[in-house]
């Protein structure tokens, strides 16, 4: 029987709170699927408007924030830390890819990577899903948007140049912070933030459409002017064609109950004015929101960081972002 995710609440249980305690060790699950592209819908709408590809379930980089833990729980393993210790490879992907890809009656769309799992963590390094599947897009000429934090990306310069030329592609790093410090407890097992920026940069060198996810921006940790400041001049300074950004979201109590405990350690102050801002709800207030959203505003309009993806994409991808 396939357990529900639990219901959302301010308690956080220590069954689902169990620590990586070897960061070493990992395990890959290869496992055979039926289906690749799968229709993501806007809210409230019934019409699927692109395609989203996950080519591994669970994600490496073990940052204890991320809304996708709960995926794991709900395909039964009991431990929170598994989602990063117990990574499933689809296999099979490629060649049922190239199947939907080349159907004749499948609508051509935009394809997005990296929703829930990086597609550039570790196991790419072995299994090459990625390289494999941005081949078959740019052979195919469907278009394509993903965000990474791995400058693995660099391997595939080539092939993300030809899906660019033939149907286009946007490339997105994502970032918390730029503290190498505070990086290490917020994405554990990520690659350091300089080599992505770097990536960055060397991918608006080979004219590849690139930008900034700061994503998200988490409370009482990286929310503070001096920080949300540097990002954006940073972002500005390396020429990014965008900058998206969103607020810490806890939904669900397998993601709170996870984050709570890592972070109560970390930072007990934090921990206990995270509780009250968020309370039962798997966002803060709105007024914290919008005072958030009005300093990176703020920001973007002093350093003139701004979103030049209209000359770029067609209208349609714009939704994506």
């Amino acid at each position: 029987m396939v357990p529900q995710e639990p219901s959302l609440s301010t308690a956080y249980s220590p069954a689902y709170a169990e620590v990586d305690d070897n960061p070493r060790e990992v395990e890959y699950i290869e496992m055979r699927v039926k289906s690749a592209l799968h229709h993501t819908r806007l809210p409230y709408s019934p019409k699927p408007f692109y395609y989203s590809l996950n080519l591994y379930r669970g994600c490496r980089h073990g940052c204890p924030f991320c809304f996708a833990r709960y995926t794991h729980w709900f395909l039964g393993f009991q431990n929170s830390f598994d989602f990063q210790r117990k990574i499933q490879v689809k296999v099979n992907l490629l060649e049922v890819l190239e199947g939907e890809l080349s159907n004749p009656r499948r609508k051509r769309d935009w394809v997005t990577l990296g929703a829930a799992t990086d597609p550039y963590q570790p196991a790419e390094k072995k299994y090459g899903l990625a390289r494999g599947a941005f081949r078959l897009l740019a052979r195919y000429g469907w278009p394509a948007v993903f965000s990474t934090k791995s400058d693995l990306v660099l391997r595939d310069l080539d092939v993300l140049g030809e899906l660019a030329l033939r149907a286009g592609v946007g490339v997105a790093m994502t970032l918390t912070t730029l503290d190498p410090v505070l990086q290490k407890f917020l994405e554990p097992h990520a690659v350091p933030v300089a080599r992505r920026l770097e990536a960055l940069r060397q991918l608006k060198a080979h004219r590849i459409p690139c930008g900034i996810h700061l994503m998200p921006i988490i409370p009482f940790l990286t929310d503070t002017e001096e920080a949300i400041e540097s990002m954006v001049r940073t972002a500005a300074e390396i020429g990014v064609d965008y900058f998206v950004y969103n607020v810490l979201r806890l939904r669900g109590q397998v993601v709170k109950s996870y984050y709570y405990h890592v972070l109560q350690k970390f930072n007990r102050t934090a921990f206990e004015q995270t509780r009250k801002l968020y309370g039962s709800r798997p966002y803060p207030p709105e007024s914290y929101v919008d005072a958030l959203y009005g300093k990176v505003k703020f920001f973007r309009e002093k350093w003139g960081c701004r979103n030049r993806w209209r000359a770029i994409f067609p209208d349609k991808q714009l939704d994506l972002f």
